[in-house]
């Protein structure tokens, strides 16, 4: 018996028709999200999971951190208050960069660290392709 298959569309079209869907695009928000939680620097894990909301938005999906300190926590560096050069800045105190490094061991959570993101994708990207391959599979 011989069988000749053909597909209809090309590899790419497939795959972006397959992963382009919002409900794929959420689930590996949720997904990306999840896999982040460790490298995110938070004492009561308030920024990691309290203050974070997960969407889709142009078809993309998307992890918010909604803190007003996830900012610097993330880009890793002490800010200040302009006018009192204190990390404690009064209330509505605009805040600015320094050079300072934060220091994540005291978060007490080992593997906090700045640009968490790429932390979590160098160390689980096979675990968040396998886990949407998998959803993928499951939704037919």
């Amino acid at each position: 018996m011989k069988v000749d298959f053909q597909w209809n569309k090309s590899p790419d079209q497939i795959c972006n028709d397959t992963v382009g869907r919002n409900d794929v695009q959420l689930f590996m928000a949720n997904e990306a999200k999840r896999f982040m939680t460790p490298y995110v620097p938070a004492k009561n894990l308030v920024l990691a999971e309290k203050d974070v909301r997960v969407y889709v938005e142009q078809s993309k999906g998307i992890v918010h951190y909604l803190s007003p300190y996830a900012r610097f926590q993330f880009e890793g560096k002490v800010m200040v208050g302009r006018e009192s050069h204190s990390p404690w800045a009064r209330y509505g105190e605009h805040k600015v960069v320094t050079s300072q490094n934060l220091d994540y061991n005291t978060f007490r959570h080992p593997l906090a660290t700045s640009h968490w993101d790429k932390a979590m994708m160098a160390a689980r990207r096979e675990d968040i392709a396998r886990a949407v391959q998998n959803y993928i599979r499951k939704k037919g």
